[in-house]
């Protein structure tokens, strides 16, 4: 080992001499020995005694003479390096400034009586105390206020789809009428003209409503916290039991009154349940559910009435009990790769959750905005990584190359079939967490296996829930929201049986490193599916997983129950 490289591992080689008698002769052992010793001293003698063939007696008095050599040394070694260091600064080579910066930093991050306190947010602060009041007699007056705000929320909801739909009507008549005179009273520059005056009257009463809808959230959210702080001021201090029950009497007495259509008792869904066991040795108890609706079923907030009366659905005491617990709800919604919320499944996601105001979290196009920020930035990655096996490969062609090149400057902000992104709500009936997946018409295929992009996507979703408290997780059964031409009934049979044989292996794997902390996984197959494919893929899901069928033991004459 050369010198330099001995500097650079803080380390030297000292030679340590030993002499001992052995029959009346004197023997010498030298030996080279790095100094820090790597090893014990015990160990070290250990070879030296095998290694030299030395005599068994004297094994303690090596070791004795090994540990005053070793501990020596050392210390000669750190005074060597502790004066070069001080000759460093004394000579400049070596700035003091930057020293004690670096000093202060290893002292602030390693040790935590240096370390700066953690500053506690207005988020943190408002999320105890909120946690506190649902989990006291003020739980229903948080429910009615929320239902409150929701309803009008709601309310403004409808009227700017009705302002809406109203345009679009007479847009729609101006255009026929335009089209119809055509080369009369009318040319093609006029009903180019008349089109793109549609266009920006359409953006400017969407721009008019968003604002508007806006500054009711804004305004609601704002109330609502400074409700929730007053209300725990109130019910902490010593003078403040009359004016906390005084707002909680207030609130309570704040419902309206039911409108015909929302008295309506709500559409039953088909559903069934199993309990499981997985493990071979550690068993685990897990909940199966296979259910037949519209995933947004799950997120929206249906009409329920008492007495004429509207009050918040009971689905929202749950959710709101367990928004800071360790029992979390998560759905797997499956999107394209754009990052926007206006076409498809992502438009009815945020029309839903823009139904009422997150009290808690960011609103989604704020979430939005966040997420296609790291889109980008987890797109610069790829690009980079790309590059790197580009250069890695000799025999690639200069054609290949730039084709490459060419995919990945159109990456953009642009998502892969495979990604996710997630976004928190504490606004929905059923949902915390929403997976957003995105998958193509791919999986559409009868011939997908268990590495797919979006199965092994679904593994990860699987970990990322085992491993920060989400109990509940809601996945696409079918890989599909809603019913198509090619779901015959061969093509559902085999899809349920691959996604029930992937999570159950997923569930396995993670259990492994996971607590033994029981999970529901809920099976969503989509609201046109029939009642019969509904009972074959039910099942199904026995003879794949292990159900916990309890065990029956007659007594009579000639049996007896046994414990």
């Amino acid at each position: 080992m050369s010198k330099e490289l001995k500097m650079k591992d803080h380390t030297e080689e000292r030679d340590f001499v030993y002499t001992f008698l052995s029959k009346n002769l004197k023997s010498t052992v030298t030996v080279p020995v790095t100094i820090p010793l790597s090893t014990s001293v015990s160990e070290f003698v250990g070879r030296l005694v095998s290694a030299h063939n030395l005599p068994c007696y004297v094994e303690d008095d090596l070791t004795a003479a090994l540990t005053e050599f070793v501990s020596k040394e050392t210390q000669k070694l750190s005074d060597a390096r502790a004066d070069e260091a001080i000759l460093k600064v004394q000579t400049g080579h070596v700035s003091s400034a930057d020293l004690a910066k670096r000093w202060t930093k290893a002292f602030t991050q390693e040790v935590k009586a240096y370390s700066t306190p953690v500053e506690v947010t207005n988020d943190q602060v408002f999320s105890e105390v909120y946690h506190t009041l649902i989990h006291s007699p003020a739980l229903e007056t948080l429910l009615n206020l929320e239902h409150t705000y929701a309803l009008a929320v709601e309310d403004l909801t409808d009227q700017r789809d009705k302002d809406l739909q109203h345009l679009d009507t007479m847009q729609q008549e101006d255009m026929e009428q335009a089209l119809k005179n055509v080369g009369a009273s009318y040319a093609d520059e006029d009903i180019n003209t008349l089109a793109q005056r549609h266009f920006e009257n359409t953006q400017l009463i969407n721009s008019k409503w968003m604002s508007e809808l806006s500054n009711v959230h804004e305004t609601q959210k704002r109330e609502y916290r400074d409700w929730v702080m007053k209300v725990h001021e109130d019910s902490t201090s010593n003078n403040g039991a009359p004016a906390y029950q005084q707002r909680l009497r207030n609130m309570s007495t704040a419902l309206p009154a039911a409108e015909e259509e929302e008295r309506q008792a709500p559409s039953t869904r088909l559903e069934e349940s199993f309990t499981i066991h997985l493990g071979a040795q550690m068993k685990t108890t897990h909940n199966l559910r296979l259910l037949c609706t519209d995933v947004l079923d799950l997120c929206r907030h249906r009409p329920h009435t008492i007495g004429g009366v509207m009050i918040p659905e009971p689905q929202r005491l749950q959710t709101a009990m367990s928004l800071y617990s360790d029992s979390l709800c998560a759905i797997i919604l499956l999107v394209d790769n754009r990052l926007n919320s206006f076409t498809g499944i992502k438009r009815d996601f945020a029309r839903v959750c823009e139904q009422s105001t997150d009290f808690h979290f960011s609103d989604m196009d704020h979430q939005m905005l966040l997420i296609e920020q790291e889109v980008t930035k987890c797109n610069d990655i790829r690009v980079m990584r790309r590059a790197a096996e580009e250069v890695d490969k000799i025999s690639i062609k200069s054609t290949g190359s730039s084709s490459s090149e060419g995919q990945d400057k159109m990456l953009g902000n642009k998502l892969q079939m495979g990604d996710v992104y997630i976004t928190k709500h504490s606004n929905l009936s059923e949902v915390h967490t929403a997976f957003h997946l995105v998958c193509d018409d791919s999986v559409r295929s009868t011939d997908i296996t268990s590495r797919h992009p979006v199965i092994l996507s679904i593994r990860n979703i699987i970990k990322l829930c085992f491993r920060h408290n989400i109990d509940t997780l809601t996945i696409p059964l079918l890989l599909a929201h809603e019913m198509s031409e090619e779901m015959t009934i061969p093509w559902c049979m085999k899809r349920a049986e691959l996604l029930f044989k992937c999570v159950k292996g997923f569930m396995i794997e993670m259990a492994t490193y996971s607590s033994q902390q029981s999970r529901t996984i809920q099976f969503l197959v989509p609201q046109g599916l029939s009642e019969e494919m509904f009972t074959n893929i039910s099942s199904m899901l026995p003879s794949i997983f292990r159900l916990s069928n309890p065990l029956v033991v007659k007594s009579g004459p000639h049996h007896h129950a046994t414990s």
